[in-house]
């Protein structure tokens, strides 16, 4: 008879519903232990941010030693914000210092919160710091860069048969617009990756958002977003619906908020391409805007062949509203900021379709990036970090 004592089974760890595996001796609210096979979704956002604003930063400061000037204020002959009439060598030294101080803000964004806590006056500098960066990225960009995007779709279509088109579409490669895109797309990588900074340090997954402890707040849940979501994807609907709208009408010759006499010289020179151009580009993103909080944004309709009842990825609806909401914020900014300086925003009677539509651009981007995040909240599902779901 064997005299040696029996072991006791040793129970496997449970794995709660949309959780992995944990050591139940750990403390509550503590972060889900790290393995080799979690891979942070958006990893690469805060490196990225980081090298683009070095980059650029060092390119600005390398031009400015050497006395060039990049193509902003009356250096870039395509911009019309509220710099344009500022000499591009008074601004070329200040894009400089932007893109330092972008590059340290991104640095930090990237770094912090990784082996520790934060504290709240180092979490309020960050913020601060992305902010005075948004602003001045704000400042240096302007409408243009909607307007090509408006654009394009024509200029690609009529560009192999119109000199005046293959003329405009080199205008897109141009170095003023290609800063202002390398603006841009700086200024959403450093929000993002603050974003996922503020997310480390308020003790929440910096993937998801999803805090340690399982107290979400309560606007996060997918029946609350769904709400608040629907009546934000309905204002960001009805503004490029009443810009498309003016525009589709005076290419059908009818004076909506326009004098019969501009009307007339629109279709003239041919000015009806580009008000076509970019009222059904709006009229599109309005009709899209609605899938943010409509089933068919969520399954493809029965109509789309060889798709019908997939689902919808989820990058596939939040990646190009989210490029829309950027572009469209700079270009309501400046076109009201510019209007304000120049007395043109005075809403007669023959003067209003111009205009009007515009300065509902910013609380367009606003709504449009909140549908968004709304559409992401509710259809984010279990993270790949974290393992909340």
């Amino acid at each position: 008879m064997s005299t040696s004592t029996p072991r006791t089974p040793v129970p496997a760890p449970t794995r709660g519903p949309g959780r992995r595996n944990q050591d139940a001796s750990a403390p509550p609210g503590a972060a889900p232990p790290a393995r080799a096979s979690d891979v942070p979704r958006g990893r690469w956002v805060g490196p990225a941010a980081a090298v683009l604003w070095a980059a650029g930063g060092l390119a600005a400061l390398a031009v400015t030693l050497t006395g060039g000037t990049l193509a902003v204020g009356d250096a870039d002959d395509l911009s019309f914000g509220v710099l344009t009439p500022v000499p591009g060598a008074t601004l070329t030294p200040w894009v400089a210092v932007l893109g330092l101080v972008g590059a340290a803000t991104a640095l930090r964004a990237w770094l912090g919160g990784r082996h520790g806590p934060v504290a709240r006056g180092d979490r309020a500098l960050t913020v601060a710091a992305t902010t005075v960066v948004g602003l001045g990225v704000l400042a240096l960009t302007d409408a243009a860069i909607l307007a090509r995007l408006g654009y394009l779709p024509v200029t690609l279509v009529m560009a192999p048969f119109d000199p005046v088109m293959r003329a405009a579409f080199q205008d897109f490669v141009g170095p003023g617009p290609l800063l202002q895109v390398a603006l841009l797309t700086g200024g959403a990588l450093l929000v993002a990756s603050t974003w996922r900074f503020v997310r480390r340090a308020a003790g929440a997954c910096e993937s998801c958002g999803r805090h340690h402890d399982g107290h979400d707040p309560a606007w996060t849940t997918p029946e609350a977003s769904a709400r608040w979501g629907r009546r934000a994807a309905l204002v960001a609907a009805a503004a490029p619906a009443f810009y498309a709208l003016t525009r589709i009408a005076w290419v059908l010759g009818i004076p909506l908020g326009f004098s019969p006499d501009d009307v007339a010289d629109l279709a003239g020179d041919d000015g009806w391409i580009a008000a076509l151009g970019l009222g059904g580009f709006a009229l599109v993103g309005a009709v899209l805007t609605l899938g943010l909080y409509q089933r068919w944004g969520e399954r493809f309709p029965r109509w789309m062949l060889g798709l019908a009842g997939r689902r919808v990825p989820v990058g596939l609806a939040v990646v190009p509203a989210t490029v829309v909401a950027v572009a469209v914020l700079p270009a309501g900014v400046s076109l009201v900021a510019l209007g304000l300086g120049e007395g043109q925003l005075a809403l007669t009677a023959d003067r209003w379709g111009a205009v009007g539509p515009m300065l509902l651009w910013p609380l367009w981007s606003v709504a449009l990036g909140a549908a968004t995040y709304a559409y992401w909240l509710r259809r984010r599902g279990t993270c790949r970090t974290c393992g909340r779901g």
